[in-house]
Order: C-alpha cells, then sequence, then structure tokens
C-alpha cells in the first residue's frame, strides 16, 4: 500500500512545484544510470530496486528503498503501488494531477547509518545522532609470534614395565610418564632402539631394531597431544621382528613438534 506520507514525498520530491508530473524528474535508476521521466517512473524505479535486492540504490534525493520504506510507514511497494503515481500525474489530459502544499519536514537518519539524517523534502545535511554505532568492547589479548624452538619434556621412568606381549610376543613398555614443560600443546611419539647385549649406554648407531609406538589395530605410530603442564601416562606397544632374541639394550626416544603434521614427517621414514 502507498500512504498519504509517501504520496506527498513523491509531490515535494519527484514533483514540480509540489505536484506530480509526467515528465522533466531526474533520478537514477538501479544500476545507477541518469535516468528523465515521470513522477511513476520514479516510483517505479524504487520497486524495481527493492524486486531485485537493491534497497541501498539511491534513486531519488538521497533516498534509497530502505528509506523510502520508512516514509511509508514501513510498508512494503509493490508494482500495483506504482499505479496511483502514473494516474495522478495530469496525463492525458483531465486526468487527475495529485498536488500538496508546502512540504513539511520530518528529520530522519539514512538507512544504513552513515552520519547523515534527510527531512524528506530534498534536504540532507551530517547529523552525529546518524552516526554507526561504535564498536563493542571485547576486552584486551595479548599476541605472540610463531613459537621457536624445539618442544620440552620431563621423562619419568620410575615406574617403567618392560615385558612381551603373551598372545604375539611384540614388546610392551607401560607407565611411561611425560609431563609436557612447553608454553604451547605439542604432539608427541615414542621410539625405541634396540641394541644386542646389555650395555651401560645407548650408542648412536647399530641398532638391531628401530621401530615406532604404534597402534595394535591399525599399526599406524601413536601420537599423543599434551597440552602445557598436561601429564601423560604412556603404554607403548612396539612390534620387532621374531628374529630378535636374548637379552637387548632398549633406548626409549620421544620425538615431538609443535604441530602433528611436522611430527608425521619428523618420523615418517621409521618404519619399524
Amino acid at each position: 500500500m502507498i500512504t498519504i506520507a509517501l504520496k506527498d514525498w513523491l509531490a515535494t520530491n519527484a514533483g514540480i512545484s509540489n505536484c506530480y508530473s509526467s515528465t522533466g524528474i531526474a533520478y537514477t535508476d538501479p544500476d545507477g544510470i541518469a535516468r528523465t521521466g515521470s513522477t511513476g517512473d520514479v516510483l517505479n524505479a524504487f520497486v524495481v530496486a527493492h524486486l531485485v535486492g537493491l534497497d541501498s540504490a539511491v534513486i531519488k534525493a538521497s533516498t534509497n528503498y530502505t528509506q523510502l520504506k520508512v516514509i511509508n510507514e514501513n510498508n512494503d511497494l509493490t508494482i500495483a503501488d506504482v499505479a496511483f503515481a502514473y494516474n495522478n500525474d495530469g496525463e492525458p489530459a483531465g486526468e487527475p494531477k495529485y498536488c500538496i502544499g508546502a512540504c513539511v519536514p520530518l528529520w530522519q537518519c539514512e538507512i544504513p547509518l552513515n552520519g547523515y539524517k534527510f527531512d524528506g523534502c530534498g534536504n540532507r545535511e551530517l547529523s552525529e545522532a546518524c552516526n554507526p554505532a561504535a564498536p563493542g568492547l571485547a576486552g584486551t589479548y595479548e599476541f605472540i609470534g610463531p613459537i621457536t624452538g624445539a618442544p620440552t619434556i620431563t621423562l619419568d621412568l620410575s615406574a617403567l614395565e618392560m615385558r612381551q606381549n603373551t598372545s604375539d610376543y611384540h614388546f610392551e613398555m607401560n607407565d611411561i610418564v611425560i609431563t609436557s614443560t612447553s608454553p604451547q600443546n605439542i604432539y608427541i611419539a615414542l621410539e625405541v632402539r634396540l641394541f644386542s647385549g646389555a650395555l651401560d649406554l645407548c650408542p648412536t648407531s647399530g641398532a638391531v631394531f628401530t621401530g615406532m609406538d604404534r597402534v595394535s589395530t591399525t599399526r599406524i605410530p601413536r601420537i599423543k597431544l599434551l597440552d602445557p603442564g598436561e601429564v601423560n601416562n604412556i603404554n607403548a606397544d612396539f612390534y620387532q621382528p621374531e628374529a630378535i632374541r636374548g637379552v637387548h639394550t632398549v633406548c626409549l626416544l620421544v620425538h615431538g613438534a609443535w604441530t602433528r603434521q611436522a611430527l608425521e614427517d619428523e618420523i615418517t621414514l621409521i618404519t619399524g
């Protein structure tokens, strides 16, 4: 529906001498192209802008469809409403011409808010009351850069129990206690190296078996995610070849990285 308020606004802003006109009214169509036409053409351009989703396109008198709807007491307009303007512009001869007296300004903020207000009579000016709302204060946050260096942990083997599984005889290391002393989350994985005989230290080479702690069902390396300060009790499973018999020195290595991908890249070549 089209209200009296909008009818009067059109006469003032899209007419001549406060009357609807069949020609001579400059406006901009929804695509931003300057046009000249009738009061009905101007109202039609507003409605078309709405129908194609361009409610913010300024058509006439610094006004877009969203603002025009406010003038129309928040009633949407349709093509049928445009007929009133076409049928009341005095053309053809004998047709009524809609006219009003002097425009009564009604100041309101432009929507969306941009610091301007308009009066419905073709006037527009700055207004602090129409400024966009300031962003809300969310608080403070200390930003840091990418972490450097290697992750750190403490390793406690005081309760370690080593044994072979009774069904398939793979090697188990239980109750390995690892505490993350890193400032951020870390990913870890365990590697074992076996050396023939009873040695007093771990050699740097000559292992008869090197293997990762693996998940029993899939045999993929077991990767643990540790939060800062987290204490994790790990039971590790290593699948040594059947040919490994007799006394061996067991050396445990802990691999760690800041990301899972970096850890996977580090251990990818350890196939045991």
